[in-house]
């Protein structure tokens, strides 16, 4: 196993999975932020996810590379604190997760919509 490739696999889960909890759950505040279309912010959530699954499906791909090869010389190379990192990533999305159905979401407005009082 050469633990480089395997973290640098663990690298870009970790990115993959940041990315899709960014698109997932804060998607509005950041289609906010840079004054997004609904449309727009649509595209965001979405983009955000194909490029998260492809980072997470890339990384998964290079750790199983570096876990398959040989073992060679190479410094000391601990993999724990990337895990302890993933789970962590993990952990926060789990809360993310129960705590979105939690809370209902509030209707928006479209354009053009008003309100009945």
């Amino acid at each position: 196993m050469r633990k480089k490739t395997v973290r640098l696999g663990l690298n870009y889960i970790l990115v993959a999975m940041v990315l899709i909890t960014i698109a997932t759950f804060f998607h509005a505040e950041l289609a906010w932020l840079f004054l997004l279309s609904p449309v727009g912010e649509t595209e965001f959530a979405l983009i955000g996810l194909v490029v998260g699954w492809m980072f997470g499906g890339l990384g998964v791909v290079i750790a199983v590379l570096g876990m398959l090869q040989a073992p060679t010389r190479e410094g000391e190379v601990s993999l724990r604190p990337m895990i302890i990192v993933l789970a962590a990533i993990l952990v926060i999305f789990m809360v993310l997760f129960y705590a979105s159905f939690m809370k209902p979401e509030e209707p928006r407005l479209r354009p053009g919509e008003t309100i009945t009082i």
